[in-house]
Formats: C-alpha cells, structure tokens, sequence
C-alpha cells in the first residue's frame, strides 16, 4: 500500500496540511490521496535542523503532542547545524532526513512520497527567487519532483491562516522567517507589497512555463534513452563522441539525467569539459556522483542519493 510522509515544521501551513489530512476536509484525503486511510497509510516526519537551540526542541515537542492528538505516527530528527547555516545546507540535511524516513517505512518496492505543505505564496516567492539567481526553465516551473505531493499550491497563505483560525488549530511561529539576512524572506516581504494583478501575472507565467517543461523533459527522455545505457555493474555509461558532438545545452542536460540531478550547473558544465578533454582512466568524484573515463565512454556511478530535490 502507498505511504506517504507528511513533513509536518509545526508552523501553520504544515498543521493545516495535517488537519486537513487527517479531517479529510470536504473530500481533501480522497483527491490527493485516493484510497488512503488516516492515520494508517500516513507517517508525519519533523527536522529539528538544531538552528534555534530550545526553541527548536519545544518546535519538536510540539510536533509530537499535535501528532498523539491526531493519533498518527512521527519520526522526529536532529541536527547540530548553527546560526550561520546557510537555506540550502538546512534545506539538504531535512530532505536527507525525510530520505532516511521513507527508505525506513517502505514496503515490497510500494512508492512512499513525502507531501509538504508548500502553497501558492510558496510558489511564487520560489519562481521570483529563481528569476534572480538566473536558474533558466526549470527555475520557471519548479517544485515538480515526481515523488513529492504539494496538495496546497492553489491555496494562498491568507487562506491557511483563516482555515487555522477557523478550525482552532494551534502551530507555531518560526522568528526566522521574518530575517532580512534571507533571500527568501526578502523577496517574501517585496511580493507582499504587489497587487493581485502581478502575481496573477505569475501564476500565468508558471502554469506557462509548467507546460513547457513537460515538453522539454519528454524531448530530453528520447535523447537519453538514445544515448545513455547501463553496464552490468549499474554504472550508466555515454559515449564521449556524442557529448563532444551533440549541442552542450543537450549535453548537458544528459549529464545532469546521469548524475540524477545532483550536481550544479557549473558541475555539469566542468564535467562536460572533463568529459571532452580527460585523459583515459582519469576520475572525477564528488560527495555522491563518481565519473570515469576510458577513451571512448564515461562511466558514472552514484551512491546513497537522496530522493528529494
């Protein structure tokens, strides 16, 4: 039977995505997850990144009070990360938490998806922030992992918190959100200010963009079934004359199917170098991704990668 692995913070958004789960509010189980029982198909997992010392563990605490109420199961994590972490290094350890839950909770190869609790605002402030850090198409179309559910990014955040207020439900705040040191937090407070009009605008842009996407990926799925293979020790294997030969763009992106979508753009474009220009028997290696060549092919192995991106 499907599992699914409800990332549950404590803030408002996630206890409104667990007490609509668990309410199945007006037909809420039945369209995301259809055939589904609460709580016995669904897992709640809690990260406590450690960031905020006590208040971080009372965040936990809570989580875990609020999931004996609901009468579901939690599997809660903890880091040691500092003040200084960086948003994607916090953002890398709780995936490969949520990565560590699933693989623990999955059965005879059933699927367990991870659902968030991302919303429309979410969406937007994502689409603004890959804009500015010139992130190209995927940037335009994100959130699209197809093992990842987010049944809240038609709501928009106003909407969850009347729902919260509404229903009585209790979450709790996250001081950080409101930091000026943020990107994030930044662009949040700039797209507040905007009329409906603009983020009408780019909803339009997404759902655009979203189709596009489709596209691009189905295109891209011919070329690797075209040019990427396995060896019999699970290696995927390209032909260096078709990296050198086919456009880099192209290229590229192969690289980026063959390393599952670990590796930065800069990596991929130093390994497509690597790829045109190594000498035979010479190895490439990062924390997850090893390549290799020999004269005619580049071999790429991958290890423990995380399920979510």
């Amino acid at each position: 039977m499907t599992k699914y692995l409800l990332a549950v913070s404590g803030g408002v958004d996630s206890m409104v995505l667990l007490d609509m789960v668990a309410t199945s509010y007006h037909g809420f189980r039945e369209k995301h997850f259809s055939g589904a029982q609460f709580p016995a198909d669904f897992i709640v997992a809690h990260y406590d990144h450690g960031i905020r010392g006590k208040v971080s563990a009372e965040d936990a605490e809570f989580v875990r009070q609020q999931c004996r109420n609901y009468g579901v199961a939690v599997q809660c994590g903890c880091g040691k990360l500092t003040a200084a972490t960086g948003e994607a290094v916090a953002r890398q350890y709780r995936y490969d938490f949520f990565r560590r839950v699933a693989e623990a909770i999955a059965r005879d190869d059933e699927p367990v998806y991870l659902v968030t609790a991302h919303h429309q605002d979410d969406l937007l402030e994502t689409i603004a922030l890959n804009i500015v850090r010139g992130t190209g198409w995927r940037g335009l179309a994100p959130m699209n992992q197809p093992q990842v559910l987010r049944p809240l990014l038609d709501i928009a955040k106003a909407e969850l918190v009347s729902y919260a207020i509404e229903h009585g439900l209790a979450w709790r705040e996250d001081q950080t959100n409101d930091s000026p040191r943020y990107l994030r937090n930044r662009l949040r407070a700039l797209l507040a200010s905007r009329s409906p009009a603009d983020k009408a605008k780019l909803t339009r842009l997404y759902e655009r963009q979203k189709h596009l996407r489709r596209q691009i990926e189905q295109e891209l799925e011919h070329y690797c079934v075209r040019h990427i293979t396995r060896d019999k020790q699970g290696q995927l294997v390209l032909r260096r004359y078709d990296l050198i030969m086919l456009p880099s763009r192209v290229a590229i992106e192969l690289l980026r199917h063959a390393t599952d979508g670990y590796l930065t753009s800069p990596q991929l474009r130093q390994l497509l170098l690597f790829a045109k220009v190594g000498r035979s028997g010479k190895q490439m290696r990062w924390r997850r991704v090893g390549v290799r060549l020999d004269t005619k092919l580049l071999y790429c192995r991958l290890s423990d990668l995380a399920i979510y991106k």
